[in-house]
């Protein structure tokens, strides 16, 4: 990604296998922690996209991989909506939880490559402050957007927003 060497590899897909798929593996990592797994798709919203798959995947694997580690109880919420309009899927994908949440003077930095909303964070529950920042650089080589909201100690939405074209 630091070169600009990151190739897509765009291709038919079904958008729920990928969000379904990161639901079920961290499901058993959710289950020891009595934190509930719920995946929203919004009804009516095509899942026949065009676009690269195993980078979508390894964006939400990453939200929902950080999602459950930094609740303790409550849920995690991905959930899928968007709209279809001339031949392309404006989507908005989004990773909530009822975690310990950021405080709002971190988030600006959140993205950037190894930073945590709090050095304490890196000891109690590991990781080396890369996910965000690779997940970002991802989203934007597909020529979306990333963000987050969040409320310290209520937990935070992450979200992407994509626009692909729908497999006909």
């Amino acid at each position: 990604i630091e070169a600009g060497r990151l190739e897509l590899d765009l291709a038919p897909f079904d958008l729920r296998a990928p969000i379904e798929d990161v639901g079920a593996l961290v499901a058993p990592r959710a289950q020891d922690k009595a934190i509930e797994i719920i995946v929203r798709y919004q009804p009516g919203l095509t899942s026949n996209l065009i676009g690269d798959a195993g980078r979508i995947r390894q964006i939400v694997t990453n939200l929902v991989g950080n999602a459950v580690k930094f609740t303790s109880e409550g849920y995690v919420l991905i959930n899928v909506g968007g709209e279809i309009a001339d031949g392309r899927a404006k989507l908005r994908i989004e990773i909530s939880d009822t975690g310990v949440g950021i405080d709002a003077e971190k988030i600006s930095r959140i993205f950037d490559a190894f930073q945590q909303a709090d050095v304490t964070t890196t000891r109690r529950y590991g990781g080396t402050g890369l996910g965000l920042s690779i997940c970002k650089r991802l989203v934007e080589a597909m020529g979306g957007s990333i963000g987050v909201d969040s409320t310290l100690g209520q937990g935070s939405t992450f979200w992407f927003s994509l626009d692909l074209p729908v497999d006909t």
